[in-house]
């Protein structure tokens, strides 16, 4: 393996430790704040491995964060218009970048996460998380990125165990509760 090629998979090593510690966030701040970080080392594995389409999804998730994260702030709701935009933007990308079936999976993934955080429903956002780990994982297959094969199988039991921890659970223990 050449250096970028390791290189690359370190980044994508400290990426994967970011984001799937984000999962395990209650606070929509803090997994926002986290998910900036973690993309951003995402975006440098995809573009030493040349896999632009990896890059944009990284940097459209960059984006996406801080946007909400703005938001989040001033306490208000992402305007529509901007999901209108963003999503435009998106698919511009993916199709500039396009380079094969495999790269539409990013395209994908970047809607549904940034429809999944538009609604403001952490629940629905973990169990997209779940969904875009599947995809990941046969997009990084196609494109080399070993460690993001890993990553993502991590990042999907780490989604699966906070959606019983945050979600399932967190609801047992309320109904528990209430009843006495």
């Amino acid at each position: 393996m050449s250096t970028t090629v390791v290189v690359a998979q370190i980044f994508a090593l400290i990426a994967f430790v970011l984001y799937t510690i984000s999962l395990q966030f209650r606070s929509r701040s803090k997994v926002l704040k986290t998910q900036i970080v973690a993309n951003s080392f995402y975006a440098l594995e995809y573009l030493m491995l040349n896999a632009y389409a990896g890059v944009n999804n990284s940097l459209f998730g960059i984006s996406r964060s801080i946007l909400f994260y703005i938001f989040h702030k001033k306490h208000r709701k992402c305007p529509s218009y901007v999901a209108v935009i963003f999503i435009t933007l998106v698919v511009i990308f993916g199709f500039v970048s396009y380079d094969g079936i495999f790269s539409t999976l990013p395209v994908i993934i970047s809607i549904i996460f940034f429809l999944a955080l538009y609604t403001e429903d952490m629940k629905l956002y973990r169990i997209v998380a779940a969904v875009a780990s599947i995809l990941w994982i046969i997009y990084n297959l196609a494109v080399s990125a070993y460690v993001g094969v890993l990553d993502s199988v991590v990042e999907l039991i780490s989604a699966v165990i906070a959606i019983y921890r945050l979600d399932i659970e967190h609801k047992k223990r309320r109904r528990f509760f209430r009843r006495k």
